[in-house]
């Protein structure tokens, strides 16, 4: 586990920068759901960009082993601390993109297929460590909201018919990609199913969108309301996914006959 002088030493060295405005640490380390293999997730919001040169810096004052000026999600530098295993993975943001994606979210009620309250839930979980202006305690004020109403109801509104109703439903992709033997697609859509699956559940319970980790685990902790037969369903679709055989679908089916009874009970299909 790491130090926390280290992520002190860390913070004070990026608050020097002129160009930061606020540090936040996110991730599992701030929902107590960390192991050994956690990163030390830092979100820099800056008021422009932090040049390379800065970045590249500061990462060697810590560390040996360092990537700086990632483009592949977001932009960020992922370096591992001298003399540890534990990674240090700096995201770089700034408050008017995050503001924008939250206000379409919280407040317009804009949902996505997956995912769709992450970004507040990053928030919301977030530790401020460093905040020149309080612009990060303002913002997090703004969001410190009940889960609406309406956003719930327009979650499963999108997310449940691409699980099968539709045309071109998750399941339907599915089962072509089993009878054309492409197990690469059949492991996508899967993926792409369980996205919007889980993001009915978080949705029904009124709860922000942890992330792609550790999904089960925090089901089964933090909602009160679950699907019958949860866990049992999602381990006998993954113990099939190897086969890449119509034994899948028999299982999805399951899941999803699970989650019916699961939003009539909420009254939440009627409401579609």
């Amino acid at each position: 586990m790491f130090e926390i002088q280290t992520v002190e030493d860390i913070v004070n060295e990026y608050s020097r920068l002129s160009e930061v405005e606020s540090i936040l640490m996110a991730g599992s380390r701030t929902v107590n759901t960390e192991d050994s293999s956690s990163d030390i997730d830092l979100y820099i919001y800056s008021t422009r960009e932090v040049p390379v040169t800065k970045r590249q810096k500061i990462a060697s004052a810590f560390s040996d082993n360092f990537q700086i000026d990632l483009k592949i999600w977001e932009s960020s530098d992922e370096w591992y601390l001298r003399d540890s295993k534990v990674m240090v993975d700096i995201i770089y943001r700034s408050f008017n993109w995050l503001d924008e994606q939250l206000e379409s979210t919280l407040f317009s009620h804009i949902a996505s297929t997956g995912y769709t309250t992450c970004f507040w839930h990053n928030l919301l979980t977030s530790v401020i460590l460093f905040d020149r202006n309080n612009k990060a305690k303002v913002l997090k004020e703004k969001y410190d909201i009940c889960y609406p109403k309406e956003l719930k109801y327009n979650i499963v509104a999108k997310n449940y018919p691409a699980l099968k109703e539709c045309f071109s439903s998750y399941y339907e992709q599915i089962e072509k990609s089993i009878r054309r033997g492409d197990f690469i697609s059949t492991n996508h859509r899967i993926a792409e199913f369980l996205s919007s699956y889980f993001d009915i559940i978080f949705a029904v319970n009124e709860l922000p969108h942890p992330g792609e980790k550790k999904l089960v685990k925090i089901v089964k902790n933090t909602c009160k309301k679950v699907p019958a037969n949860f866990e049992e369903d999602l381990y006998n679709v993954f113990k099939n996914i190897s086969s890449n055989d119509v034994s899948i679908l028999k299982y999805l089916d399951v899941l999803i006959k699970n989650l019916d009874s699961f939003l009539n009970k909420e009254n939440l299909l009627s409401l579609r």
